[in-house]
Parts: structure tokens; sequence; C-alpha cells
């Protein structure tokens, strides 16, 4: 569990792309410092499925509309209801978590489709907006939030965002994640009155 071994900063007029570059930087230096070298073997000993994992930065970046389209085969935004994701689910034989908002039946299809070809340390960039309720929007498609998750071995090493910081932005969104509530989704983020007049 990562929340066993969790690191968790925060910087002042940093956004998502600086994030990126000090994980990055800090995992390359720690695993330089601690064992002497930038390449990790993954995998079982002695046989064909050990790869190497090069920490060595930059660290490649793609976007998730990118990833699912290069992966999957599909452009996500063409399955935008609840009905269409878990037809998708469906047809690629993943299983439909019961009851699931469209943004827990896509991180299904990712888990599914996406991260096991993760294998070199990889930043999955430009998050959904469903997925990321207290993450700001992206400047160029607000459809989609500044987040990332970083995936070497197939696995998420990491998880970032811009902090979103409209109040009017965020009261909608804290809004949209109570109807979720309300409709049984147990993993929503709940409104906070306080947070909002502080950003307010």
């Amino acid at each position: 569990n990562p929340e066993l071994t969790m690191l968790e900063s925060y910087e002042a007029y940093a956004d998502y792309g600086d994030v990126a570059r000090m994980v990055e930087e800090l995992v390359s230096e720690v695993a330089e410092e601690v064992l002497g070298t930038m390449l990790i073997p993954w995998g079982a000993p002695e046989s064909d499925d050990l790869v190497e994992i090069n920490l060595t930065p930059p660290w490649t970046r793609i976007t998730m509309h990118e990833a699912v389209q290069q992966y999957a085969g599909i452009d996500f935004f063409d399955y935008a209801t609840p009905e269409a994701m878990t037809g998708l689910l469906h047809e690629r034989h993943i299983e439909v978590p019961q009851g699931a908002s469209w943004g827990k039946l896509f991180d299904a299809f990712v888990s599914s489709t996406v991260e096991p070809h993760l294998i070199q340390p990889t930043f999955l960039l430009d998050y959904p907006i469903e997925l990321s309720p207290l993450a700001k929007r992206h400047a160029e498609d607000d459809r989609l939030v500044e987040r990332f998750e970083a995936f070497a071995a197939g696995w998420e090493v990491a998880n970032a965002y811009s902090e979103l910081n409209d109040p009017v932005d965020q009261r909608e969104r804290f809004a949209t994640q109570r109807g979720l509530q309300a409709a049984g989704d147990d993993e929503v983020e709940l409104g906070d009155e306080d947070f909002l007049v502080a950003l307010e």
C-alpha cells in the first residue's frame, strides 16, 4: 500500500509540471545515492521477463488521452456517459464495478488497458475532471485537469495535481460529489464550507 510508504509535499506557486520534475529528480538521486545506479532490475531473475528500469530523468510524459488511444485504441471522449463506459468495459471483458460513476468506470478501464504497459518511468498527464475534484482545470481543455500519476513497472509510484484555487469551481465540484455520494459512491470528496470560505 503506497499509503504506508508515502511522502507528501506542497509547494507554493508550483504546478504539476514543477512537481513532476521534483519527483523524477528526487527518485533518481535517491536511487543513485542508495544503490549507486539509476538502473534497477525488475522481474524474475534468470528469466526472459527480467527488464531494467531506467530512472534517469527526464521520464517519459504522455497524456491520458494519448495513452488510452495508444494502448486501448479508443478516444475516451467518445464514451462520455456511464452507460457508454459500462458497455466498453463489458466489450473488453473488464469487471464493471456495480453502481459506479463514470470516473470509477474509466479508472477501471485505464487500470486494465494502460497501466500494465507503463514499465519504464512514465508520467501519465491530464486526467478527466471526473477523477480529480480538487485539481485545477487544464488551461487548454476544461474537460481535463492538471494532474499526473507516475508509473514504473506498471505500478503507480506518485500522484500529484495543481491545486484548484477557484472557489466557484470548487463549490460546483463539491455539489457534483454530493450527487455521486447520494447515488452510492463512497469515495467522494465531501464539501468543506470552511475550506470554500478560505478560498473565497
